[in-house]
């Protein structure tokens, strides 16, 4: 259960998700950089390792949703182990490369958003447990959404609170933290009997930089943390 906004901007791109939890599940560890391969990253940890969102230092942020509609079994592999892998690519094809090569038969299905702000490009992989799909898509307002209690009815629910917002960060922030139509299941800000949204993160891409900032607990009620930032090794190009 998680939503994935994004923006574009006028150079780079603000990103924001809430990741939806049971309630029971051990507190994540707060974002800090890394050093993954020969690329510096930033991105928060689960305790027990693995990541559901992340940014390295050549402009490539991915978020990972668990994939409900289809079926879920029982795997001997965390879906966290997916980002710090791809986040010591260079790049999509290489972060592709990279995907392939994983034990997916060990992970239970997910999707996977990857934004690449050096080339302008989204891209979409969906592991639906036995094959490996992908998909691009325009450089505009997207967002995407994914829950355990009912996948399709979150999504028909969710869609018309995000066709009127304004394109600025701070609406995505106010959507994030909304309980429309009303607390529940279905608010994009999610609680339910045993589950929750349990954080927040947003990642602002500019030329120099990513800028992080993450809220432990639903945004509804929890502050931001303080923003860490990430520079890149090289410097996005005007487009």
């Amino acid at each position: 259960m998680c939503t994935v906004s994004f923006l574009p901007q006028t150079r780079g791109f603000f990103l924001a998700m809430n990741r939806d939890e049971r309630m029971t599940r051990p507190e994540a560890v707060p974002p800090r950089r890394r050093k993954n391969g020969a690329r510096a990253c930033l991105y928060p940890r689960e305790a027990g390792g693995g990541t559901w969102i992340g940014v390295n230092d050549a402009g490539l942020v991915l978020a990972l949703i668990n994939w409900y509609a289809k079926p879920q079994r029982e795997r001997s592999l965390s879906r966290g182990v997916v980002i710090p892998e791809l986040l010591a690519a260079h790049d999509l094809k290489q972060a592709s490369a990279v995907l392939r090569k994983l034990p997916l038969s060990q992970l239970s299905p997910f999707r996977l958003i990857a934004v690449f702000a050096r080339e302008r490009k989204i891209r979409e992989w969906r592991w639906d447990g036995k094959n490996l799909t992908s998909r691009p898509f325009a450089w505009a307002r997207r967002h995407w959404f994914s829950s355990g209690y009912d996948e399709a009815l979150v999504n028909l629910r969710r869609k018309p609170l995000v066709r009127a917002i304004t394109e600025t960060p701070d609406a995505i922030r106010d959507l994030h933290r909304a309980h429309e139509p009303e607390r529940g299941p279905f608010s994009i800000c999610m609680h339910r009997d045993g589950a929750q949204t349990v954080s927040f993160t947003e990642i602002l891409v500019t030329k120099n930089e990513a800028r992080l900032r993450y809220a432990a607990g639903a945004p509804c009620t929890k502050k931001m943390g303080r923003s860490r930032a990430l520079a890149f090794a090289r410097a996005l190009q005007p487009r």
